[in-house]
């Protein structure tokens, strides 16, 4: 059964109670008290734990209580109101209710006594989470909400009031998605300070420069606590309230001046005759009788006291706030136009650790993002239908978003719980990938046993290092026509490799490096890579390549590796050329000193992670949440030992061994005009009692960017950043290093404005970013500490696997020039690469061109090259797709590509025969208008996001 009606774009949430919102009054101080539970979808315990009350020994929490104790509170009385947030909870507790709670669910909901706020399935981070996860994080609670109570509950409110920080992209994705009130609880500390003084804690967030979009915002006054000793919950210790005048412990007098102090003071901050007093924190109201009675006799006894004094208490929600406020302005707002980061509680806590922290986690949450993508194709091309496989693989993804998830803050018995969810979906999603692949390439009716190697980033896959011949079948998950460099681990000997057309491709032996064979964990007999090309893959298409170890040589277009290994101290600087770029090492140090005719300086550091026991926050420690080196200085590793080249037609590499666990790879590729960085870290060292924080600098001495350079914002809009300097506030900072780092989820570059020569480097994971010396970016890439920060998680960020100390491989892309926008287009690449399959076979090349189709395409052409089709799934049960196309130049940020460009939907899809268009807003869940399929236009950075009919 398709879901409830949608609301159109632009109607407000229709609650059918004449007294969703309470009534204001013009002349009075208007207090709404919001009550509220925070609930992690994990953190200290997994989210079953936090669910179902589970081991209460690390921390009393059992969210389907809140729920039940909550919803006989409002049954019983009409005036009372409750905000929910997490869908994931919600969910869960929705699914186990009877017919007639539900009922009496809907009606809370109508009367408006349940307001949902956010609605996402999580409470997302806002630094490490890209914003294709946190649309689709969005999208999945929505729908929910939308298909169980229809367009009455689509929240008109944002509740954001944990993430440590808040970025611009997400306050416009918030904008797109017509939510109209957006609440803060976490900003930094001088920029709070400064609000309150100038009664601007209520503004217009101006969130894209180039689609104009803006939401009202508002910082919650006490983050999202109660007031000091108003906490009512059975967590809570203060003094309960005692309104019978012939008991001796009778306070409501005393208690109720207290609490309108407290408002006063408050009210003196913000700018109408309206506030917010939030009454709930992390996991309340298990016993909402006790929160609502203490409650319930403070409005009453104040709003009769304190009539004289025009203070009136009532109950009231986010988006019944936000309306009263916007009621009452009778100016503009104060306009912000850049974001919330970093965020520092204190002068020695920059929460700008938490944008690197767990970083082999990081990466997973970024792969397994591009694999749900290919998923959510595959099936809305095939079956056209949602099934439970994916759902499962999307709550995963979705969870993985959390504010304590993807940050790395969690518990490790918490984030091993999130790896495990995100390894089920991954395992899920690939059977369907097997099973659609056959289907779609079968001549015959044939199938083959297809794996996908989730080892491939340690060189390790039993298919291809057990079996000759094999196929690889690479699936091109954008819309565009792309090539790509494949490595698969095999074992040694000669191999190869065939296209769809049945000729040779050329390849290429890499012997595998030694780093990666001693990584921890690692169980393979690969001790090579083949390396080809797959040129021109079709756009949403797939390729198939024959892999076999030929008889003789004549035909065979394999070529060897030329490996030559120097020891250090050289005699004279290492020069590497190929392809038409060339890389110069210092002679003494390995370290890369020249890109071309370029000055160039590439470096391993790490800074010491501070100690401290966090009685006070001058002796605040380093941990999963805080970066706070001991100084200000960044120290070398050992020195590099040795240089390999490995010189071929296809790649050539540099590497530069600096300890038996730890490499550098520098990649030149044949047709690329970027310079690849593999890394391979850990276990990081603490045998002398030392947590370390390393880091990867960049730096080109020629580029005089005056502490200048820019950031991704989650990976989309590109923000300026400036060393020791805010918009908004006059910072004084203390922490010189932590206080300038900055996340990034995609690309930071610096740039001399005068020259306008550019450094821009690529990312493959979220991560901290600074540019602490001229004409330098230095990327935090792991942690290892020793001690907590003293925020909650009770633990130090001490990762270990297999035994030792977490090791971690990553990469990144780096490109020199003059001020251009490539980056856009490699950052497509970087993020969506080709999904790869393997398959044994006993066919010779020829025998499976006869048996299978070798290469197909899922769209009929190219899309236009600054356009992205970000999302193609199953919508419903009736064949519905949920379809968005993304712009994703902005304006004015190039010549060619940044300008309005047209695309049509007729006739696009082989598989969908489109019935009916209809557009509606980024979250799907406001119906805008039906469209004609014939003509879509796509401003700069817009994301146009449309159901259709099949």
């Amino acid at each position: 059964m398709r879901g409830g009606r949608l609301l159109k774009y632009g109607e407000t949430a229709c609650y059918y109670s004449s007294n969703a919102c309470p009534q204001v009054e013009k002349d009075f101080l208007n207090v709404h008290i919001v009550p509220h539970s925070h609930d992690d979808v994990g953190w200290l315990k997994t989210v079953e734990q936090y669910y179902y009350g589970a081991n209460n020994s690390i921390q009393n929490a059992g969210v389907q209580y809140i729920y039940d104790s909550v919803l006989e509170e409002l049954w019983k009385d009409s005036e009372k109101k409750f905000v929910s947030v997490e869908m994931e909870f919600f969910s869960h507790w929705w699914k186990e209710q009877s017919s007639h709670m539900k009922r009496k669910t809907h009606k809370v909901v109508e009367r408006g006594q349940l307001e949902f706020v956010g609605g996402g399935w999580c409470m997302n981070d806002e630094a490490a989470a890209s914003y294709v996860d946190i649309v689709d994080q969005m999208t999945l609670g929505l729908k929910f909400l939308n298909d169980t109570f229809g367009g009455c509950a689509a929240p008109k409110a944002v509740w954001q009031i944990d993430p440590f920080g808040h970025s611009r992209e997400q306050a416009s994705i918030f904008a797109q998605m017509g939510f109209e009130y957006l609440f803060l609880g976490r900003i930094d500390y001088q920029d709070k300070a400064s609000r309150l003084s100038n009664r601007e804690m209520e503004m217009t967030w101006v969130a894209s420069d180039s689609l104009n979009t803006s939401i009202f915002t508002g910082v919650l006054y006490n983050t999202y606590s109660p007031p000091p000793g108003f906490c009512f919950d059975v967590l809570c210790g203060d003094e309960t309230i005692v309104d019978d005048p012939d008991s001796p412990m009778f306070n409501i007098d005393r208690r109720s001046k207290q609490l309108v102090a407290y408002i006063l003071e408050q009210s003196k901050h913000y700018r109408t005759n309206n506030i917010i007093i939030t009454m709930g924190e992390d996991f309340h109201y298990q016993n909402a009788h006790t929160w609502y009675k203490n409650l319930d006799k403070l409005i009453k006894y104040i709003n009769k006291v304190y009539l004289s004094s025009n203070i009136r208490l009532f109950y009231s929600t986010p988006s019944c706030y936000g309306e009263a406020v916007k009621n009452a302005f009778a100016e503009a707002l104060p306009r912000k136009t850049d974001d919330f980061f970093p965020y520092a509680s204190d002068p020695h806590a920059y929460w700008t650790g938490y944008f690197t922290s767990r970083p082999t986690f990081k990466g997973l949450v970024r792969h397994s993002s591009n694999l749900l993508r290919a998923c959510k194709q595959i099936q809305a091309m095939t079956v056209k239908r949602r099934s439970n496989v994916l759902f499962q693989f999307q709550r995963s993804q979705a969870i993985a978003q959390h504010h304590d998830a993807v940050t790395g803050t969690a518990k490790q018995h918490v984030n091993n719980d999130y790896l495990l969810r995100l390894d089920q979906g991954i395992r899920s999603c690939t059977k369907i990938f097997s099973e659609s692949f056959n289907h779609l390439l079968s001549l015959n009716g044939s199938t083959m046993r297809q794996e996908y190697c989730t080892m491939l980033n340690i060189s390790q896959c039993w298919t291809t290092e057990q079996n000759a011949p094999f196929i690889v079948t690479l699936y091109n998950t954008v819309s565009l026509r792309s090539s790509h460099t494949v490595r698969i681990p095999v074992a040694d000997g000669s191999y190869a490799v065939t296209d769809h057309e049945g000729r040779l491709v050329a390849s290429q032996m890499v012997p595998i490096a030694e780093a990666v064979l001693r990584l921890p964990g690692r169980n393979s007999t690969a001790t090579n890579e083949l390396v080809f090309i797959a040129e021109d893959l079709p756009p949403l298409g797939l390729r198939s390549y024959h892999v076999q170890t030929p008889e003789g040589k004549p035909g065979k277009r394999m070529l060897r590796s030329r490996s030559r290994t120097i020891d250090l101290p050289n005699e004279k600087d290492v020069t590497v050329s190929a392809y038409g770029l060339s890389l110069t090492f210092d002679r003494q140090t390995g370290h890369l000193i020249q890109v071309g005719n370029e000055m160039f300086k590439q470096q391993l550091l790490f800074y010491r992670g501070m100690s401290g026991n966090n009685s006070r926050f001058e002796f605040r420690a380093s941990g999963a949440y805080i970066f706070r080196p001991n100084g200000t200085e960044a120290f070398p590793l050992q020195p590099v030992t040795k240089l390999t080249t490995i010189f071929g037609p296809i790649v050539t590499e540099i590497r530069q061994h600096f300890s038996a666990n730890t490499m550098q790879i520098f990649r030149l590729h044949r047709n690329a005009s970027y310079i690849e960085l593999d890394w391979i870290l850990g276990p990081i060292p603490i045998e002398d009692g030392i947590g370390k924080e390393y880091i990867s600098r960049f730096t080109v001495p020629a580029i005089r960017n005056n502490g200048t350079f820019y950031t991704d914002s989650n990976g989309r809009e590109v923000l300026e950043r400036q060393l020791n300097h805010q918009t908004t506030y006059k910072l004084n900072i203390t922490e010189p290093t932590a206080g300038n780092f900055y996340p990034v989820n995609s690309f930071a570059y610096v740039e001399d404005k005068l020259t306008k020569m550019r450094m821009t480097v690529l990312n493959d994971r979220a991560q901290g970013v600074s540019s602490l010396l001229p004409g330098s970016l230095e990327f935090m890439i792991h942690r290892r500490l020793l001690h907590d920060d003293a925020f909650g998680v009770g633990e130090a960020l001490n990762e270990t696997a297999y035994g030792v100390g977490l090791a971690a491989r990553g990469t990144h892309w780096l490109m020199l020039g003059n001020a251009g926008t490539v980056a856009r287009f490699l950052a497509q690449r970087m993020v969506h690469p080709p999904i790869l399959m393997f398959a044994p076979t006993t066919f010779s090349a020829e025998e499976f061109r006869q048996s299978y189709r070798m290469e197909l395409a899922l769209i009929n052409r190219d899309l236009p090259p600054n356009v992205n089709l970000l999302t193609l799934e199953p919508w419903d049960d009736e064949g519905r797709v949920l379809v968005r196309f993304e712009h994703f130049y902005g304006v004015g940020e190039d010549e060619r590509f940044s300008h309005p460009v047209t695309i049509s939907l007729k006739g696009l899809f082989p598989t969908l025969k489109i019935q009916t268009v209809e557009e509606v807003n980024l979250a799907a869940n406001r119906h805008i208008r039906t469209l004609n399929a014939d003509e879509l236009v796509l401003n700069p950075m817009e994301i146009r996001t449309l159901i259709v009919s099949t």
